[in-house]
């Protein structure tokens, strides 16, 4: 049966006709002439190669086949109203039970995760957040609906024409160090930055996206010409400050994410000694659910959430 070939005002004179039992009743439903229901019933009749409606005496009864329909069509014509007369999907926080999926670095958890989570919290008590890493898969998985959102430094052209994406933050790269170090005080030198030992962080990096501390620094730093003397790489971002404390090794980091480290350990962060373009954080997701209300309403969360003062703005004016 080819599909493209039925006409949908047939099954809705079928459902009148199956309900009404009469063609003059049926085409009064409908707001037909009552011709053009009885040409309806004829191109019913060949499609179906059955009569459907029969006299009994002075009345028109349904055939064996018609019967056993009358549900079906009854089913259909509830999903075609649904679909071209219902409402738009909504969302309400307060009452939902969504789990929200989220790739992000462990860099972007640390400074969104307090305020978004108070931000769930409030919106709604039932909701759910599962954070995932934000690996090579990313763009795959928001294209497939296993994740709902993506967070890292995607830039603005590297991103499939599928996918859309908002900035959210900008940051800047500070080198950290501990609270006593000799050396590693205010802007150091370029000579002095080269000879330091540096401890770096490593991990498999998501397509065309940084986590704003692997990668991105390797390659704005390498873009300028410099070259670091690396002698230990740790798996995450998160070993940094530990192994930083504990040595002479410093370590390049995101100014935001070396400001919380220096917060709850003894450690300080001092300038490079060299200009670098800011790292913009950005939240990307599919575009199919661009008017999905449930992922409008975890985006506008997300940017709730994020930090208010742009760091590029604070850098300029220090």
């Amino acid at each position: 049966m080819n599909l493209s070939a039925i006409d949908v005002n047939l099954v809705i004179a079928l459902d009148a006709l199956l309900q009404e039992r009469s063609v003059t009743l049926a085409a009064r439903r409908v707001g037909l002439s009552q011709p053009a229901m009885s040409h309806a019933l004829t191109r019913l009749r060949e499609l179906f190669s059955d009569p459907l409606l029969v006299r009994v005496g002075r009345q028109m009864a349904l055939t064996s086949r018609a019967e056993a329909m009358t549900p079906q069509v009854a089913a259909i014509m509830h999903d075609l109203a649904g679909l071209f007369g219902g409402a738009a999907p909504t969302f309400d926080p307060a009452t939902s039970d969504r789990a929200f999926r989220i790739a992000a670095t462990e860099y972007v958890e640390l400074l969104l995760l307090p305020q978004l989570n108070a931000a769930l919290a409030q919106g709604g008590p039932r909701l759910a957040l599962h954070l995932l890493p934000l690996d090579g898969r990313a763009v795959d998985a928001l294209r497939s609906g296993e994740i709902d959102l993506a967070i890292g430094a995607f830039p603005p052209d590297g991103l499939p024409s599928d996918l859309r994406r908002a900035p959210l933050f900008d940051d800047r790269l500070a080198g950290l160090a501990r609270a006593s170090h000799p050396t590693a005080r205010g802007r150091v030198d370029l000579a002095t930055y080269a000879a330091l030992p540096h401890v770096v962080a490593s991990r498999p990096r998501a397509h065309g996206a940084h986590g704003a501390h692997d990668g991105v620094a390797d390659d704005l730093i390498a873009a300028r010409g410099v070259s670091r003397r690396e002698v230990m790489v740790v798996p995450h971002v998160f070993l940094l400050p530990h192994v930083v404390t504990a040595s002479d090794l410093v370590a390049t980091v995101a100014a935001r994410l070396g400001r919380a480290f220096s917060s709850v350990l003894p450690l300080r962060t001092f300038d490079l000694p060299f200009e670098l373009p800011p790292i913009e954080i950005a939240m990307v997701w599919n575009g199919r659910t661009e008017h999905d209300p449930a992922r409008a309403w975890l985006r506008d969360a997300v940017a709730g959430a994020a930090p208010r003062t742009r760091e590029a703005a604070r850098r300029k004016r220090a």
